[in-house]
């Protein structure tokens, strides 16, 4: 039996959409295509991560990241209108070569310039600059006390989740976590001694 339908309900939505087009259209266009600051992160140094370990790959995005940052304050940067959300790279580009800076736009016809963005643009590329070193440090000081090898032992999500939790954790919340992960590996080594 077919669906009833009735023409007064498709009248009313055609006049719905009718009225609200400009607005529904205009949010959509926000929603899926903001304006981006693009700045180049691109080292001729850097090549791909095959046999890398973790502390080289990470290397490698801090000081991409570094060189978007000196970008940034030498306000050496350009827009870009595009959907480009919830990829991987630097500041979700996809790209490790660019970092990518989202910007609110209240006119999405009129293109941001630097002198109107730079006050977001900077500090948004030098937090992320601090966080990667950061990690980088915490990646260097697990690695001297023999913590990299059980971390890259994991399975990728797992591996990604401990990531995170190193990268993401607070300077004074930092030294606890890795006491925790200190004794882990030495009780994983005397466990996997044990069994031989």
């Amino acid at each position: 039996m077919p669906f009833p339908v009735s023409l007064f309900g498709i009248t009313q939505y055609v006049t719905y959409l009718k009225s609200n087009w400009e607005t529904i259209t205009t949010q959509a266009f926000y929603t899926i295509k903001p304006w981006y600051a693009v700045l180049d992160a691109w080292d001729d140094s850097r090549h791909d991560d095959r046999g890398k370990d973790i502390i080289e790959i990470q290397a490698d995005r801090t000081e991409a990241v570094r060189r978007a940052f000196e970008r940034a304050e030498r306000r050496n940067y350009t827009f870009d209108f595009k959907d480009r959300r919830g990829l991987g790279g630097l500041g979700g580009s996809g790209n490790l070569d660019e970092f990518l800076v989202e910007l609110r736009q209240n006119d999405r016809k009129v293109e941001p310039t630097v002198k109107d963005t730079v006050d977001i643009v900077i500090p948004i590329v030098e937090r992320q600059f601090r966080i990667e070193d950061v990690y980088l440090e915490r990646l260097c000081i697990m690695g001297d006390a023999g913590a990299l090898t059980w971390l890259e032992e994991l399975n990728p999500m797992h591996q990604l989740a401990w990531s995170r939790l190193i990268k993401e954790w607070e300077g004074n919340e930092w030294p606890g976590l890795f006491g925790y992960l200190k004794r882990l590996v030495e009780y994983l080594s005397l466990a996997s001694g044990a069994s031989h």
